[in-house]
């Protein structure tokens, strides 16, 4: 353990620290607030009704608890991999190989259901009939954001940066105007004992619970570039904290505003921008729907720069071709992790459907966060003398409580998405048990 540890803090030659506090904000602002807010307000209320307007506080409540493991955990290193280094440090090269490989599916299902996001978004804006087009364009993005990323850290954080203040601005806009037509189109606002569906706590409120979630997914890709930050144990945990109160309070007012101003909200595929056509015209449609193409847009330069960060790192520890993990020499970037990143997330998202990339991006992320607690108990009761910048309060008790959090989230995925996840694990086996054969030649 104490070799491993020494080895964590060690950074990896080629890798620079470019990213400020802002940057890193932004990274984790564009992480969160992406394709679920502007994609999941229909289908939450197609699902539960009224009641999903508190689908939005109670996954925040849910993720600022797991996002505290992540805080403590990213106020003790400085080193790339986010909760695969976590896995490892704490449990060991199988363990930390298994969550990395699931952080790499992850981010590649992920980047592809919002790829495919920005798609549906797209066609808002093209004649019917067009989809070649959509297609077309979106893999121009894919490929435009890993161009960029290729060139550098900095002009990938950048370009991050643009997206967010967009994004927010749109947002703010269907806030701040849809709030004065609730009443006008809506007079009265339901109970929650109501819904399409079903009532509070029902099956149908559980479903629309994993759904939301996927608007939250990705505040973990936050600590996965630490080697790149100036200050990473000190930024990670504010920044963490700073996202997912941003992120739940602009979620509750919009799922509200949505709710109360477009009585076909259960129908729509892209809730806010029909929903501001409702209450504004065919200017606020608009608004809405650019603003969705920045954010989405947005958290595809995010996921394009974080991304391959972890192919990149599972590459350096052996368990990939070493061809992985090379940083290019005048850009110090991992261009062929880039490059393989890329091929990959135009595969699924020319092929996939979205709703599904939802429900498997979301099981894969969980098997994220459970490593993830389960180090925070482990490495404070075998190695409390490690420096902390941020330690969790109370104990063990919240990162007990994280670990049933995620439990329920697991017990309540479909079938077939479970089954497709350990397919997954299956196949990369043979990788791990192809290192460990090559070290004992």
């Amino acid at each position: 353990m104490d070799h491993r540890i020494k080895q964590s803090n060690t950074q990896h030659p080629g890798l620079t620290r470019a990213m400020s506090f802002f940057d890193v904000a932004c990274l984790g602002i564009n992480s969160v607030v992406g394709a679920g807010i502007f994609l999941l307000p229909g289908q939450l209320f197609h699902l539960a009704g009224n009641a999903a307007l508190w689908v939005f506080p109670l996954c925040g409540v849910l993720c600022f608890i797991i996002s505290l493991c992540f805080a403590e955990m990213g106020g003790m290193y400085s080193k790339t991999g986010g909760a695969y280094l976590y896995a490892r440090e704490a449990f060991g090269p199988f363990v930390g190989f298994l969550v990395g490989w699931m952080m790499w599916l992850s981010s590649i299902i992920g980047w592809a259901s919002v790829a495919s996001g920005f798609g549906l978004y797209l066609e808002y804006f093209l004649p019917t009939g067009n989809g070649w087009l959509s297609k077309t364009i979106l893999a121009g993005l894919i490929i435009v954001l890993s161009a960029i990323n290729y060139f550098g850290v900095k002009p990938g954080a950048k370009t991050i940066n643009f997206f967010t203040v967009g994004k927010l601005m749109s947002l703010f806009i269907f806030i701040g105007v849809g709030l004065f037509f609730m009443h006008g189109n809506n007079p009265s606002l339901p109970t929650f004992n109501k819904g399409v569906q079903g009532g509070f706590l029902d099956g149908n409120f559980n479903a629309a619970a994993i759904v939301a979630l996927y608007a939250y997914t990705g505040f973990e890709f936050v600590v996965v570039p630490a080697e790149e930050m100036r200050r990473p144990q000190r930024d990670i945990p504010r920044v963490l904290f700073l996202v997912l109160m941003i992120a739940t309070g602009l979620y509750i007012v919009i799922q509200i505003v949505a709710t109360g101003t477009f009585p076909g909200l259960a129908a729509s595929d892209k809730p806010l921008a029909d929903a501001a056509r409702y209450f504004m015209g065919t200017g606020g449609g608009v608004i809405i729907g650019v603003g969705a193409l920045l954010s989405i847009g947005g958290i595809n330069a995010g996921i394009a720069l974080t991304s391959p960060r972890s192919l990149y790192v599972l590459s350096v520890d052996g368990f990939f071709p070493k061809i992985f993990s090379k940083i290019h020499p005048v850009h110090h970037t991992p261009y062929v992790a880039i490059i393989v990143n890329t091929a990959l997330t135009l595969l699924l998202s020319l092929t996939g459907s979205f709703k599904y990339l939802i429900a498997a991006s979301v099981m894969v992320s969980i098997l994220q966060y459970i490593p993830t607690c389960l180090a925070v108990v482990a490495l404070r009761r075998y190695r409390p003398e490690l420096e902390r910048s941020y330690k969790i309060p109370g104990g063990y008790c919240i990162p007990i409580f994280a670990l049933v959090i995620c439990g329920w989230l697991i017990f309540h995925v479909e079938l077939k998405v479970a089954a497709a996840t350990a397919i997954a694990i299956a196949v990369s086996l043979p990788f791990y048990f192809k290192k460990r054969s090559d070290k004992n030649r």
